[in-house]
């Protein structure tokens, strides 16, 4: 390992802590000024049903990590470009379910600032985070990431 990759991308902070700032201050934007998309129980349900997809893809994301025995933290430096599983459809399916996640969590609190928050945190994602890390592959693994990037798109 080189000294550049000690700290893999070189983040400052886990990108969850962008979605929780990001989810909690929208919540707070509801408290102050509510903006309910419509009372039901199939409400409820659809946001429950899409946390869950957003969860799922997130823990068969992880699996990978774990099985290229390589690091999930972007913090830290990885090992491999991981191309199979839910990586063959989108480069970032973890931050995929974030913005899935914060969808139905909007859904499941009647929210449409929770909702709407989506649209400020792909592009906080795709700047603080998502960026860095492409950079930091393409240094790392070259043509080899350059020909993932080319085949495989950055959300769907």
């Amino acid at each position: 390992m080189t000294t550049e990759d000690k700290r893999g991308p070189g983040l400052r902070f886990p990108p969850l802590l962008l979605v929780l700032a990001t989810v909690g201050c929208a919540w707070l934007a509801n408290l102050l000024k509510p903006l309910p998309i419509v009372a039901g129980d199939a409400l409820l349900a659809s946001g429950f049903a899409i946390i869950a997809i957003a969860l799922l893809i997130a823990l068969i994301a992880l699996a990978h990590f774990f099985e290229a025995n390589t690091h999930v933290e972007p913090w830290h430096p990885t090992t491999a470009i991981i191309r199979k599983g839910v990586y063959r459809f989108s480069r970032n399916p973890i931050y995929l379910s974030f913005c899935l996640a914060t969808v139905g969590a909007g859904l499941v609190l009647n929210s449409w600032w929770v909702v709407a928050s989506v649209t400020l945190l792909k592009p906080l994602l795709e700047r603080l985070v998502i960026s860095r890390e492409e950079t930091y592959l393409e240094k790392k693994f070259g043509d080899h990431y350059l020909e993932y990037k080319r085949q495989v798109r950055r959300w769907l």
